[in-house]
């Protein structure tokens, strides 16, 4: 282990990226069945919906049960829905970000329902990955990313606008909910109190590991498709609440712009 360890330094810089390069070798050379793959029909489906005219999206109940292949901006071939999200996670949040956290828990990436934002072109048989993002319901909450420690801190302040507490209360049939409740509590003692109060908790779900990919000059065209597509697949789901974690400044100003 100490030689393997003196190997990644001298090519790598650090253990930690080199473990990210070879995940990332794994996927791309992992053994598949493409050759035997029928790209007529393993390409199509006929659920997704067509937004702005060339892109889908559609919710994957489990992708890890998805046969069909799809192009990323990471491989030179096409991968296995499960394996090309992993891979877009791996080549975004970890590799560019640095979010080294995450290679423990990949697995979380290759499993369960997924939001995809997808495009055909006419150069491929297969279609390209523009984003993704986890969906994970109530019935798993306990592995919910936002309510875990790790993304708590003392220091924030709370955002508890009127408004926003009554198009909530709205949003969904919820326990009616006033800014003097909130008052000297813990973002962490709130959020858990928004989520009790939500009387039906198949209205509700987490989003996370939003991805966008593609060319840096249609990135934020392709972040407000992927928004605007998550947000009306979840609706069409019948989700009403969705719990999410940011970490774009221009995401957040996005939702901050909309208002109600």
């Amino acid at each position: 282990y100490f030689h393997i360890e003196q190997l990644a330094i001298k090519f790598f810089g650090c253990l930690l990226k080199c473990s990210t390069e070879f995940e990332i070798f794994k996927l791309i050379h992992k053994p598949n069945a493409l050759l035997n793959h029928d790209s007529e029909t393993a390409s199509t489906n006929t659920t997704s919906t067509i937004i702005d005219e060339k892109y889908h999206y559609e919710l994957v109940p489990d992708i890890s049960e998805d046969e069909r292949y799809f192009h990323t901006e990471f491989s030179d071939q096409p991968l296995p829905l499960s394996d090309a999200i992993v891979l877009i996670n791996i080549a975004t949040f970890v590799k560019e970000h640095k979010w080294y956290e995450m290679l423990n828990h990949l697995d979380i990436s290759s499993k369960g329902e997924h939001f995809i934002l997808y495009q055909y072109s006419e150069n491929n048989l297969y279609p390209t990955i523009i984003s993704s993002a986890l969906i994970q319901t109530t019935s798993n909450k306990h592995e919910w990313l936002f309510f875990d420690d790790f993304f708590q801190n003392t220091k924030w302040k709370p955002n508890l606008e009127t408004d926003g507490l009554l198009s909530l209360t709205k949003a969904t049939s919820m326990t009616p909910l006033t800014r003097s409740q909130f008052i000297d509590k813990t973002s962490n003692e709130i959020e858990n109190d928004l989520f009790y109060s939500i009387l039906d908790k198949t209205k509700i779900c987490e989003a996370i590991r939003l991805t966008i990919s593609g060319s840096k000059s249609k990135a934020n065209y392709h972040l407000y498709l992927a928004q605007k597509g998550l947000a009306m697949a979840l609706k069409e789901s019948g989700r009403d609440v969705v719990f999410t974690i940011i970490e774009k400044p221009a995401m957040v100003l996005f939702y901050k712009a909309m208002n109600l």
